[in-house]
């Protein structure tokens, strides 16, 4: 039997979820052309790999975030039904896997950690402190569990800065407030604290912080932006690319990708990811300064858009089950191999242009057209370019319903903000 035209003899079968991110959709394609049998479990009704030839069949999943059980027991049912050999959860529906992990892994190989683990490593607190513990350096970073602690923390960072300006030292310092569990840099408030004061004023009153929805406050850092991406079996990496922070929807999430070479961080991922013995996909973001050196900021225990950097001959999917084959091999893309995803650079990179100061990117922003190839689009499997504009439909129809953006919209039925699982 073949799969788009390669013997499947040797194919596993693979169900994965989140078929609503665009690498999701790429790991799919890699993952069939190289002939696997693929397919989707999703809670979205109008997700991406819906219609991809490179999906055997899709299954329309309970919302884990809504309904857990349901979730992990429609997972179940699929796995049987399908025999299924390996699981991979690939957005943030990770952590409901995770959750009923003891469950799923005794029917297939689910490539996730248990939920404990993956819990320190999204939480923006408890990262840091791992990574300290290490002996890495970090952002000066505080946990805000009240409005109290906040209020605390910038009436004394309001005293620094006359200190500092007393002694003739630059006075003003930029932070950065964000909740403890988000995503695509979401609810992120960047101010500054001078010697007048907070500009702008935070509105303390307003900031939903408590102990159950913490905070954290991090230093500001001025540099260039890195973002990393891994595949790690029992803290070895079998696939590894690093790339410049570009184009991006919003603050945080990328829409232009470039494999770089960076050592600092190569060799920074391989240390953190042996002292976890981590295994399962995972990424980093990092910001670099003037002298070289490179903190960390978060970390992401998860599939990202670094998957959109590898080709089908690159095979991820050796990566991803080469503890089978051959333990020693790391897969990493081509030097310069350039992605994107056109229909969010012609309209939030556009946007990014015209912005202030944004124009002198634009000789950036054309290189990526004319020389990036779309993640999304393909010849031999046109329905997602097509499904995308459904999706972005569907997803501002929720955000307008309730009321919230159409990121977090996108991303609301799978978040996981550790909390209990009920």
């Amino acid at each position: 039997m073949t799969i788009n035209g390669q013997q499947a003899s040797s194919g596993k079968r693979v169900l994965l979820t989140g078929g609503r991110a665009p690498a999701t959709l790429d790991l799919a394609r890699q993952l069939a052309a190289n002939g696997h049998w693929i397919f989707m479990a999703e809670s979205c009704p109008e997700h991406l790999c819906r219609q991809s030839r490179a999906i055997q069949r899709c299954y329309l999943v309970p919302e884990p975030a809504a309904n857990p059980k349901a979730y992990v027991g429609a997972l179940r049912q699929i796995i049987n039904e399908e025999r299924i050999e390996w699981l991979l959860p690939m957005c943030e529906e990770l952590f409901y896997v995770a959750g009923g992990l003891s469950e799923l892994s005794s029917l297939c190989r689910v490539f996730v950690e248990p939920l404990d683990r993956l819990r320190r490593l999204h939480s923006k607190w408890e990262f840091m402190q791992r990574v300290q513990k290490i002996g890495f350096s970090i952002p000066k970073t505080q946990l805000l569990t009240s409005q109290q602690d906040c209020h605390t923390f910038m009436e004394y960072e309001a005293e620094q800065a006359s200190l500092r300006q007393a002694t003739g030292e630059a006075a003003a310092v930029k932070w950065v407030f964000k909740p403890v569990f988000s995503r695509f840099s979401s609810k992120v408030i960047i101010a500054e604290v001078t010697p007048d004061g907070w500009q702008p004023r935070l509105r303390i009153n307003t900031l939903p912080i408590s102990a159950d929805m913490p905070w954290v406050v991090q230093q500001y850092i001025e540099g260039t932006a890195y973002c990393s991406y891994s595949i790690v079996h029992q803290g070895q990496m079998t696939a590894h690319a690093v790339y410049p922070v570009g184009f991006t929807a919003g603050i945080g999430a990328c829409i232009s990708f470039e494999a770089i070479s960076h050592p600092w961080i190569d060799r920074w991922v391989e240390r953190f990811v042996q002292e976890e013995g981590f295994t399962g996909q995972i990424a980093f973001d990092f910001i670099e300064v003037g002298d070289g050196t490179v903190y960390p900021l978060e970390c992401n225990p998860r599939a990202t858009s670094g998957i959109h950097l590898f080709r089908v001959e690159d095979r991820l999917d050796e990566a991803l089950f080469m503890q089978e084959v051959y333990p020693q091999k790391r897969v990493t893309p081509r030097p310069e191999q350039r992605a994107m995803i056109t229909v969010a650079m012609a309209s939030y990179g556009l946007a990014g242009l015209l912005s202030s100061g944004g124009w002198r990117r634009f000789p950036d922003w054309i290189r990526f057209l004319v020389s990036a190839r779309d993640v999304v689009f393909r010849p031999s499997d046109p329905q997602p370019f097509w499904q995308q504009f459904r999706l972005v439909y569907w997803n501002g129809r929720r955000g307008a319903k309730q009321r919230i953006p159409i990121m977090e919209a996108s991303t609301q039925d799978i978040e996981w903000n550790g909390g209990e699982m009920v």
